[in-house]
């Protein structure tokens, strides 16, 4: 099975018509997500920006994608940080980017990256590429208004039909994988259930995050640049919504739901 941190990219030549509709070439194809509208056309090449910490990771995405009719790499990226910077220096049309970058430094990733990009490129579709079997983060980045989410321990054809489907499709939810959504089912998720997730604010779930990944207090602070105490707050809230009683419950209901 090809996963994502294969260097063989999926062949193009396996879509149908080669990725394209030849009847409608010239259509004006309107994508809708959440509370943004983008207007493509499908005879215009589509702009790719890839983020991920993994050199591998980073060159099989780049490969896939790039290997998709009407799809170009813009750049390729190894930190959020670099991510935010590239982006207002090339053009780009999709953003595809890995959900956890560079640990234990003072790098942009997460919910937090996510919320940045939302904020600043609101027009640009986001498809993010994740371990994460967090029901909660899961839920937090389709509320965010992300295009997709996919594992990253799924074929590499996933990604590319993640691609075009954000590009052509018509569906306002987030496209799920099959990976992320045979998750959801296993962990015993229906749609509802996936929706009535624990209701964690970002803050609080990046905070958790942090701490499960062994990050104190004061060093979540200075990360996020927020104040100690208002951390702290955030922590105790998130442990009473969860009811978690001990740090070291809290660290294992991070690791266990894929957070670190």
């Amino acid at each position: 099975m090809k996963s994502l941190s294969s260097q063989t990219p999926f062949r193009s030549a396996e879509l149908p018509n080669g990725g394209h509709d030849e009847e409608h070439q010239s259509d004006e194809i309107y994508c809708t997500f959440n509370r943004y509208v983008i207007l493509m056309n499908s005879t215009r090449i589509v702009h790719v920006v890839v983020a991920d910490d993994h050199a591998v990771v980073r060159r099989a995405v780049a490969q896939t994608i790039d290997a998709i009719p009407g799809f170009k790499i813009a750049a390729i990226v190894k930190s959020g940080t670099e991510l935010l910077e590239i982006l207002t220096a090339v053009e780009c049309d999709l953003i595809v980017t890995d959900f956890s970058m560079q640990r234990g430094t003072a790098d942009e990733d997460g919910l937090r990256l996510i919320a940045r990009l939302r904020r600043n490129y609101p027009s640009t579709p986001i498809i993010v590429f994740t371990m994460l079997t967090n029901g909660g983060v899961l839920q937090k980045l389709c509320k965010m208004g992300v295009a997709g989410i996919v594992g990253k321990d799924e074929e590499s054809a996933v990604i590319e039909q993640a691609c075009v489907t954000v590009r052509s499709h018509l569906n306002a939810r987030t496209f799920l994988s099959p990976g992320i959504t045979q998750w959801l089912v296993q962990d015993g998720n229906t749609a509802e259930g996936f929706l009535s997730a624990p209701d964690l604010s970002p803050k609080e779930l990046e905070v958790v995050r942090l701490f499960g990944m062994g990050l104190s207090v004061t060093q979540i602070a200075q990360q996020l640049n927020r104040t100690a105490t208002t951390v702290a707050t955030q922590k105790r809230s998130a442990m009473r919504k969860l009811h978690v009683e001990t740090n070291a419950d809290l660290v294992k209901y991070a690791q266990e739901q894929g957070l670190t």
